[in-house]
């Protein structure tokens, strides 16, 4: 890790937010409860123990690998981000951020949550500002932007196969027209300088009104922030985004080669476009929702999307388990004592 940092480092560096894992840790885990004690009522205790019997235990194996590949691909995008101002994150320390963090916006505060997590942690480990704000924003933004493609895809081969009802393709259509506003009205806004710059001192001045705080006081830090607001820009340009993105990509690549080894498992193999169908829309769905981590939406959505493609219930059921198992709630226990721990360190 590099020492080369600019002269605001010196400023006090800020709190991270803070894990109230004890009051909402129960409501996550009573969520879960709910899913997955009602969801394996959809298919017959008969038909999953055949399903179960018949596993090729060699695609699971496969499936934990692919699934720790995905997780690693997290982490490449957070060292990937660090490499733009000059600074060096080992990949081992990539991925505790990565866990820790990712725990953290699931239970205090989402994306900003994940974003004040990563950057507080990257600092104290050596990093300059700039790269810690890259690495708090960058691979939230890429892997959003990751699944709002594969969403996408995912939505048109359900259209294209005439399997969304009326109801749920207006839903559907709703979120992509909120979602593809905010992604052109961000790249409107990105692609000058200075009315990025801005956009950003508007916002910056709505939410001190939000928050009832005086106007003025602090022309140092908003001018701070606007000029590491414009360096991230410059970091990204020029082909800086080119490895933060491919690390998104191997991301949501690995993580689909998790649920198609899955399936492999239960000896229903499908096609790319047919695992589309049932992959990118549910987990849209589920990251745009309040509820923390898509839970309920996610599983449903899967096996519901799955079921419209054909695929046996008994079988969507076991798999999309399995899959939240791999992907959501072991990352989430090994993140949650990460995070305290690191939470600790910095008291």
């Amino acid at each position: 890790m590099t020492d080369r940092h600019t002269t605001t480092d010196d400023a006090p560096t800020p709190r991270a937010p803070r894990l109230h894992w004890r009051r909402t840790l129960p409501v996550l885990l009573l969520l879960a409860l709910a899913v997955h004690t009602l969801l394996p009522q959809l298919a017959s205790l008969e038909a999953a123990a055949g399903v179960m019997r018949q596993l090729r235990w060699w695609a699971v194996a496969l499936a934990v690998a692919a699934q720790v590949a995905s997780y690693w691909g997290n982490a490449y995008t957070i060292q990937a981000s660090a490499r733009l101002t000059g600074d060096r994150l080992a990949i081992g320390d990539s991925a505790k951020l990565a866990l820790a963090a990712s725990t953290v916006g699931l239970l205090a505060g989402g994306p900003l949550g994940y974003a004040a997590a990563t950057y507080h942690w990257a600092h104290e480990r050596g990093l300059s500002r700039d790269a810690a704000v890259l690495c708090g924003w960058v691979p939230a933004l890429f892997n959003m932007l990751m699944l709002v493609a594969l969403g996408l895809l995912g939505a048109l081969e359900l259209l294209r196969r005439n399997l969304l009802p009326h109801g749920q393709l207006e839903a559907v259509l709703v979120v992509f027209l909120v979602v593809g506003v905010l992604v052109a009205g961000g790249a409107w806004l990105v692609a000058r300088e200075a009315r990025m710059i801005a956009a950003a001192k508007r916002l910056r001045r709505a939410w001190r009104r939000v928050r009832r705080r005086p106007r003025g006081g602090d022309s140092d830090d908003e001018r701070e922030a606007m000029r590491r607001l414009a360096d991230a820009r410059r970091h990204l340009g020029h082909g800086g985004w080119r490895r933060p993105l491919a690390g998104a990509a191997a991301n949501a690549g690995f993580d689909m080669l998790t649920i198609a080894l899955l399936f492999t498992a239960a000896r229903s193999t499908l096609s790319p476009a047919t695992l589309l169908a049932g992959y990118g829309l549910p987990l849209l769905l589920g990251r745009v929702s309040f509820l923390p981590g898509g839970v309920g939406i996610v599983e449903g959505g899967m096996v519901g999307a799955y079921h419209l493609v054909g695929v046996p219930t008994t079988t969507s059921v076991l798999v999309v388990l399995a899959y939240r198992g791999l992907s959501f709630w072991l990352p989430t226990l090994c993140g949650l004592p990460l995070a305290v721990l690191m939470q600790r360190g910095t008291r």
